[in-house]
């Protein structure tokens, strides 16, 4: 009856983040999708603000990303934008 439960995976920004990241392979239409990781990118940086520059722009908060999603989300279209092979 009641949903399991486990630690989130980032502590900062909680099992929100973690239930953004999981749905991004349900979202059909690849740009949508992609504005959605934008969106959870966002989270990360507001909840790591030293991890932004003062242009607002964070390769670790991709990074993050990246490391906290238990799939590949090349396979889904998303990409970060500091990864040098997407340059």
């Amino acid at each position: 009856m009641f949903v399991e439960q486990k630690k989130p995976k980032d502590f900062d920004c909680g099992y929100n983040l973690d239930r953004m990241i999981d749905s991004l392979p349900r979202i059909e239409d690849e740009e949508e999708r992609m504005e959605y990781a934008e969106r959870a990118v966002g989270l990360i940086k507001q909840s790591h603000p030293n991890w932004v520059d003062e242009d607002g722009k964070s390769k670790a908060a991709w990074d993050h990303f990246f490391e906290l999603s238990d799939y590949d989300p090349t396979e889904f279209g998303i990409y970060n934008p500091y990864d040098s092979e997407n340059s």
